[in-house]
């Protein structure tokens, strides 16, 4: 794995993950996939579905802003920034299209990435996301935001982890539990406000109506941010979308069910590629 620092016009700088030398084909034959943390990870996140996906495909990770190793210049965001972060992460890497896949917040900037610039995407995998929020998830976010403040970022991690996953599952694993706390403990609290002021501006539900490419929708039957009845919104809205529900899997599918979720990624991108 390679790895790169790039700045952004307003200051931000991300780091890139490039994990092409793994390929067993030349970079030129093989189809990229660009993945997106979620809000209070870093590019980590994904390392269960790296280690799981064939040699065929060039995976390319990044650090949200304000995430991991990646810089926020303030407390504020927008996702058509995060969209164009990630077009230049794509840049960075002399990427022209690719496959984007994104967890949560992650899955939000794959939206816009849709919406923004279709001709650069090849497919969207957005897993365990929403497309719209309603009043009472901003007053959530400005709780939990509140928590951050008062208490800082430990605090704000227990009640994360609560949030993403079961008791029971928190109990089985420890480790794991334990590992993405570490996660949660990388973020900045600018980095950490700023994306979820991008989240409480979500409202996508009806232009998502637009995307005309494939797109995988993966949501988890335990989710509490993001429910399965959520996600079935989202396929009603984008013609063509399929939607698989893992059962049991909380709010990060990456880290509960790794396998499963490398094989849906792996068979949507063989049946994109098949059908263009």
């Amino acid at each position: 794995m390679s790895e790169r620092f790039i700045s952004r016009p307003d200051g931000a700088r991300l780091r890139i993950m490039d994990h092409a030398a793994r390929l067993s084909v030349p970079a030129a034959q093989a189809p990229t996939l660009v993945l997106s943390n979620s809000l209070a990870t870093d590019a980590s996140l994904w390392d269960d579905v790296i280690a799981r996906i064939g040699a065929r495909v060039r995976l390319i990770g990044y650090d949200t802003r304000g995430h991991g190793a990646s810089t926020s210049p303030g407390a504020s965001t927008t996702l058509a920034t995060l969209a164009e972060d990630l077009f230049a992460v794509m840049d960075a890497c002399g990427v022209d299209k690719a496959f984007v896949a994104g967890i949560s917040l992650g899955g939000m900037t794959g939206q816009q990435c849709a919406l923004t610039r279709p001709q650069r995407l090849l497919g969207l995998i957005a897993c365990n996301c929403r497309a719209s929020i309603d009043a009472a998830g901003i007053a959530g976010w400005e709780q939990r935001l509140e928590v951050l403040r008062t208490g800082g970022i430990d605090a704000l991690a227990a009640i994360t982890l609560e949030r993403w996953f079961t008791p029971e599952y928190r109990e089985a694993n420890p480790q794991t539990i334990e590992r993405v706390r570490a996660m949660i403990r990388t973020t900045t609290p600018v980095g950490y406000e700023a994306c979820v002021r991008a989240i409480q501006a979500l409202d996508l539900l009806d232009a998502i109506t637009d995307i005309q490419m494939p797109v995988l929708l993966v949501a988890g039957e335990q989710d509490a941010a993001a429910s399965p009845a959520a996600m079935q919104a989202m396929q009603k809205a984008i013609s063509g979308a399929r939607l698989e529900v893992l059962d049991p899997c909380g709010h990060l599918s990456s880290v509960q069910r790794p396998d499963d979720l490398a094989a849906l990624i792996e068979e949507f991108i063989h049946e994109a590629l098949a059908s263009q």
